[in-house]
């Protein structure tokens, strides 16, 4: 009982390290003392001036150097709109100073090092994120507007943001439900708290609304998440299809989830007519693919069944 407590505590603790920081909120400091190009950048001084771009990242990391390029490109392209690009790295300098060095004008932005992950700590644990490269967008009124990854949705952000068009309360919105996903999924796991993820599960549901892609990948995690170890398949057929149910019936992705969540609530054969589908829907060949493998598997497991 006393080991149970403990874990419970944990876990509260966590939500509330969590939700000290949200969209919206004044960004946390950004204090560089070792600069290896560019610099010093002075976030709270550029405050009415500039937005900024906090990407974390590492020499040793695959998509890192991917992104690389694409980051110069985008700080020559938004440097005399006033927007400044910090790449940080906890590494030893001796190790990061000769990778841009090499790298030269291939990586022209500010890169810094991050003694013992302080910023990386204030910026990626409250949004239960690990994975790098990641970025955030500090904007000039010094609050943080937006996170993910570098080569995905930021420069439309960056956009919204210097023509007035970005929205706060979307984005203040999805941060929400990604957090409260994110708490559906440590509660989900302890016995002691499942029956309180089942009511935050259908709150998600709720509030998600029409929301054809936040339904698909709720369902998606609650069906494939390797850090959810009991998985409420009633409530990802109820996502699922209610994704479905408002168009995703000709989105290949939602009807592969929609059978997915199909088969592990027991309803095997109707999985499998859903799977089909998927694959007809397919349009790459890899997607195609890996559905027709995943229905091989659901007709081998019927057969299995039945044969029982």
């Amino acid at each position: 009982m006393k080991a149970l407590i403990i874990a419970l505590a944990l876990v509260v603790a966590g939500f509330h390290a969590r939700a000290k920081l949200a969209i919206g909120d004044p960004a946390p400091p950004v204090a560089i003392k070792q600069w290896i190009k560019g610099g010093p950048v002075d976030v709270a001084a550029g405050k009415g001036k500039s937005i900024y771009v906090i990407e974390f990242w590492a020499t040793w990391c695959g998509p890192c150097r991917e992104a690389i390029p694409h980051l110069t490109e985008l700080q020559k392209k938004y440097k005399d709109r006033g927007v400044v690009f910090v790449g940080l790295t906890d590494e030893a300098p001796s190790l990061v100073k000769p990778f841009v060095q090499k790298m030269g004008a291939k990586m022209d932005y500010a890169v810094g090092i991050d003694e013992r992950e302080k910023i990386f700590k204030a910026y990626m644990v409250p949004f239960d994120q690990d994975g790098i490269p990641h970025a955030f967008i500090v904007d000039k009124e010094g609050r943080l507007v937006w996170h993910g990854h570098p080569m995905t949705e930021m420069e439309k952000a960056l956009e919204e943001l210097l023509s007035g068009r970005f929205n706060l309360d979307q984005a203040k919105k999805h941060d929400r439900l990604t957090k409260l996903q994110v708490e559906y999924m440590e509660r989900v796991n302890a016995p002691a708290t499942r029956a309180k993820a089942a009511e935050l599960g259908e709150t998600i549901i709720t509030e998600l609304g029409k929301n054809v892609g936040g339904l698909n990948a709720f369902a998606w995690r609650i069906l494939t998440d390797r850090r959810v170890k009991h998985r409420d398949a009633a409530l990802a057929l109820k996502a699922s299809k209610l994704a479905y149910d408002l168009g995703g019936s000709k989105d290949a992705s939602v009807v592969d989830t929609y059978a997915r969540a199909l088969f592990e609530s027991g309803q095997k054969e109707a999985a499998i007519e859903q799977q089909k589908a998927a694959i007809a829907l397919a349009k790459e060949e890899g997607v195609r693919i890996e559905y027709e493998g995943t229905l091989k598997k659901y007709q081998r497991l019927l057969r299995e069944s039945a044969g029982n």
